[in-house]
């Protein structure tokens, strides 16, 4: 009988060392999903770093670009108005010019005038 209790107890043991080993397999299965499931979690998160310290540094370079971009803006307005003063005084400019000259051809005219009626006076007479 105790050779019979002796091998149900080595059977036992059998069976436990197997479950023990195919638990372990599982467990060691399982491990194996977690440690891949954890760098793929690593990677993503490292992506979503980068992109985030990118995004960061952006916001960060916006406020300059903007600032560059009136600032050329500035530059580009000031120099339109600068031309436009420019032809503003050109065309005044041209204006004196031309009502001198005008002035001028009325007084010649008057004067004309004048010596046309002189001599119609003296035609009269």
């Amino acid at each position: 009988m105790l050779i019979i209790y002796r091998v149900n107890e080595v059977e036992e043991l059998r069976a436990a060392v197997e479950r023990a080993v195919t638990d372990k397999r599982d467990i060691e299965m399982h491990a194996a999903d977690q440690a891949e499931t954890c760098r793929q979690l690593t990677d993503a998160n490292n992506a979503l770093s980068a992109k985030t310290l990118a995004l960061a540094q952006e916001a960060a370079d916006a406020p300059e670009a903007i600032r560059k971009q009136l600032d050329a803006q500035l530059a580009e307005c000031r120099e339109k108005l600068r031309q436009a003063e420019e032809e503003i005084h050109a065309m005044q400019t041209s204006e004196q010019v031309q009502r001198i000259a005008l002035l001028d051809e009325l007084n010649s005219m008057q004067t004309e005038n004048a010596n046309l009626r002189a001599q119609l006076r003296a035609v009269k007479k």
